[in-house]
């Protein structure tokens, strides 16, 4: 006789020959979905791969829900990871997040202004920027509900290097045509 398990919030039945599988699934879903291979999610920083000192500099990241399929105590699984939250290392000791937005690009003519995500820096240098991207998750088992999972995934992007310069300006009175041995000829 075939063995049914009424799972709660809908007329959804599970079935298994082992009715104990449905938990020892549960119990294992919150760390194969630690352990899942979700993929890095793409940060972007405007302006790219220069910025000055004291520019705004917006930075956004294009993260996106994520499916694995796979047999799980001969079940079939499915787990879906949903980006949720977001931290990002700007490099110079500082941080900001988690906050559940990722940032937006800016139009060209808008590069520049500060945005939720951007970030000024003080001093001219090369700038290891990354950002961490927390997943929820939900499953299902044999194609039932989606069920919550407890904790969360978190995936760190690949940094990227953000090369801030000083510059700076003076008034001259010549052109380099008039006066060859002038600043900036």
């Amino acid at each position: 006789m075939a063995d049914w398990q009424r799972l709660p919030g809908g007329p959804w039945c599970v079935y298994s020959v082992n009715p104990y599988v449905i938990e020892e699934i549960a119990g294992r879903i919150t760390t194969d979905f630690q352990e899942r291979p979700i993929a890095p999610s793409v940060f972007v920083t405007q302006p790219n791969p220069h910025s000055l000192v004291g520019m705004e500099n917006n930075m956004y990241v294009n993260a996106e829900e994520q499916v694995f399929d796979m047999t799980l105590l001969e079940q079939d699984i499915r787990i879906v990871a949903t980006p949720t939250e977001f931290e990002w290392n700007y490099g110079d000791g500082t941080s900001y997040g988690p906050v559940s937005f990722g940032g937006t690009a800016l139009p060209s003519e808008q590069v520049g202004d500060p945005t939720a995500t951007s970030h000024a820096y003080s001093s001219p240098g090369n700038y290891q920027i990354s950002v961490i991207v927390y997943y929820s998750g939900t499953y299902s088992i044999n194609g039932g509900p989606m069920i919550p999972i407890d904790g969360r995934a978190a995936v760190e992007s690949d940094p990227q290097t953000l090369r801030v310069w000083k510059s700076e300006s003076k008034n001259v009175a010549d052109d380099c045509l008039v006066n060859p041995a002038g600043f900036g000829c």
